[in-house]
């Protein structure tokens, strides 16, 4: 999923949170490129990395091919509840990804559009001489403070696929964050897929057992979404309104691709039980070419800073 990784310090950083050149160490006598302030633009992959999926091409790869996917079923980036009309409007991305969506967004919007990513690592994002001028992206855990001058600053934040970082069930400490970057008036699209309600499909006759298990390793037990419109109003915002969106058995391929390809980088980068997880998505493939595929309904709320 796209997400923010939860809980590691940010690295040392150089100027409009960049990070820094460090030594090159070596590895098997191969030395070890690292990024430079001008031509990569963020965090450089560490070993103990929490992030449960991946950074690499393919995963970049699965980030844009799901926007384009989400924005399909949707019909818009940003509901239709919230105005984008201003031509001095502000908006942040939080857990910005590859920065896919700020791009898309940014098209056909005047140059005064004033457009901010932040993450807690831009492995993925564009060089930066790259980006388009109003496009900045910054390096933020969302469990830290928020940056001073973004306090009350943004007129729309927008957050998707933050499951994975939401700590004992309780999304407040998250909300109480975006309620910071919000002026008041401000809007939070919080978009998510529905972990619980989720389920698998197929023709008659094809058995989805190992889609099925492997599914159920990405599955979770998110009780906190179904009582999200309740917790924003109680904290800080109103008029919190809840969206769901379920797609068709037409498109349901592609989206069940999206997933296992998903399941793919957490099998890689979390389970490391490769044998075991290769025959499992060999098995869960079959199934997938014979016709069964994984359905997970999409939520977004739409609510308003007090």
């Amino acid at each position: 999923m796209r997400g923010i990784e939860s809980i590691s310090s940010p690295p040392s950083l150089g100027q409009n949170g960049h990070s820094v050149n460090e030594t090159s160490p070596k590895e098997n006598g191969v030395p070890q490129q690292q990024p430079t302030a001008n031509s990569w633009n963020g965090t450089t992959v560490k070993a103990k990395d929490p992030y449960a999926l991946m950074r690499d091409c393919n995963a970049n790869s699965r980030l844009t091919a799901q926007h384009y996917l989400w924005k399909e079923l949707l019909g818009f980036l940003v509901h239709p509840d919230i105005d984008t009309r201003a031509a001095d409007l502000r908006v942040a991305d939080v857990a910005t990804g590859n920065g896919i969506w700020l791009h898309d967004f940014a098209r056909g919007k005047p140059p005064s559009v004033d457009l901010h990513g932040f993450d807690i690592s831009l492995d993925q994002v564009g060089p930066k001489p790259w980006l388009p001028a109003n496009i900045h992206m910054h390096i933020w855990n969302i469990f830290e403070d928020v940056p001073d001058e973004f306090v009350g600053y943004f007129d729309i934040v927008h957050v998707r696929l933050i499951t994975v970082v939401v700590k004992n069930n309780d999304p407040r400490p998250i909300l109480a964050n975006l309620h910071k970057l919000l002026r008041p008036g401000g809007y939070l699209q919080w978009d998510e897929v529905d972990t619980i309600g989720c389920s698998i499909k197929t023709v008659p006759g094809v058995s989805a057992q190992n889609l099925d298990t492997l599914f159920s390793q990405l599955k979770g037990h998110d009780t906190w979404k179904y009582e999200l419109t309740q917790t924003m109003d109680a904290n800080g915002y109103t008029g919190s309104r809840l969206y769901t969106y379920e797609y068709g058995l037409g498109t349901a391929r592609f989206w069940s691709d999206v997933y296992v390809s998903t399941w793919k980088e957490f099998a890689d980068n979390a389970l490391k039980t490769p044998e075991a997880s290769k025959q499992l998505e060999r098995n869960a493939m079959m199934e997938t070419l014979n016709g069964a595929s994984i359905m997970v309904p999409k939520l977004v709320w739409v609510t308003r800073k007090l």
